[in-house]
């Protein structure tokens, strides 16, 4: 095979490359949309029932203790192209005593050999899968009696761009206590714990839309810069192929000359 066509086709095969990742980053930005307008409703359901729990439970007891070790989250990315997000998670929770439960099967793969693993979950693909991901984390952190206990989660924040650490169980009780007593339709322990349960779902829905959010915001970042780094190697190609015909149509016209000068 001719060096011009090497180098055709290997010039071909990047131009095929970097048209897949082209609509990868475009499907990427087209999430990351959605998962923006998603992002601001779950902010506001979220901050609303932090400051009904707060606001109940001020100036009453909080809620009692039913497991002695606490269960920390970690919210990962399902599918990978992401950077280090996932191990930047994993840096975070490094030295961490408490039962870990990893949410992405990304970061499950990533963490095979990370000590003291409770549980793993499926993350979430796209905005869609927000729903079934946190029901099937409510039934994980269930079965691990986590609501009883201390829960916190590390994750992305979107704002920021670093990983925080939120502490979502025991709920805030820093809010100011009503004068006027509340009419409940429920009875008071009943209520709390339906209180507990709507708030712990708000948190955890916005804490995985903000993580998904993050995810594709770091896909974007380092698709661009693999479509940067193929960009610039198919233009080098290019300059190359165009030396090699150079070259060649030299050597055809040699060719022809000496077989012209044969001829006489």
């Amino acid at each position: 095979m001719s060096r011009y066509r090497e180098l055709t086709e290997h010039l071909k095969g990047l131009e095929d490359m970097r048209a897949i990742l082209a609509g990868m980053r475009t499907l990427a930005a087209v999430e990351l949309q959605r998962v923006t307008r998603l992002q601001d409703a779950s902010e506001q359901l979220r901050q609303g029932l932090e400051a009904a729990v707060a606001a109940h439970f001020a100036g009453r007891p909080p809620p009692p203790a039913t497991a002695d070790v606490g269960v920390c989250v970690l919210l990962g990315s399902e599918k990978g192209l992401c950077g280090d997000f996932n191990e930047r998670l994993l840096a975070a929770a490094a030295g961490d005593a408490q039962p870990r439960v990893l949410v992405g099967s990304k970061l499950a793969a990533t963490a095979v050999r990370m000590p003291a693993v409770a549980a793993r979950c499926p993350g979430a693909l796209a905005a869609d899968d927000v729903g079934p991901v946190l029901t099937g984390l409510a039934q994980t952190l269930a079965g691990l009696n986590a609501a009883g206990g201390r829960l916190d989660v590390l994750c992305h924040e979107p704002q920021q761009h670093r990983v925080r650490r939120v502490a979502v169980l025991p709920p805030p009780t820093g809010g100011t206590a009503s004068d006027a007593t509340p009419r409940l339709q429920l009875p008071a322990p009943q209520f709390a714990a339906a209180l507990l349960e709507q708030y712990l779902f708000a948190v955890l829905n916005g804490l995985l839309i903000g993580s998904l959010l993050v995810e594709n915001q770091q896909r974007i970042a380092h698709l661009q810069a693999a479509l940067q780094r193929l960009d610039d190697r198919c233009d080098e190609l290019r300059q190359r192929q165009r030396h090699a015909r150079q070259e060649q149509i030299i050597e055809e016209v040699e060719v022809a000359l000496s077989v012209a000068g044969a001829g006489h």
